[in-house]
């Protein structure tokens, strides 16, 4: 599964299992990277 690094926006690939921060700055806030998938929503 992607995650997004909070500070720095760099995609982390792979988290292991002891390990939560990004690869790259080493911030500990990563969030789920969001599919691309357009929703439609009907506004009636």
């Amino acid at each position: 599964m992607a995650y997004v690094c909070m500070h720095c926006g760099k995609e982390v690939k792979a988290l292991e299992k002891n390990s939560t921060r990004c690869q790259y700055c080493g911030y500990r806030a990563l969030e789920k990277k969001r599919s691309a998938i357009e929703r439609k929503v009907s506004t009636d």
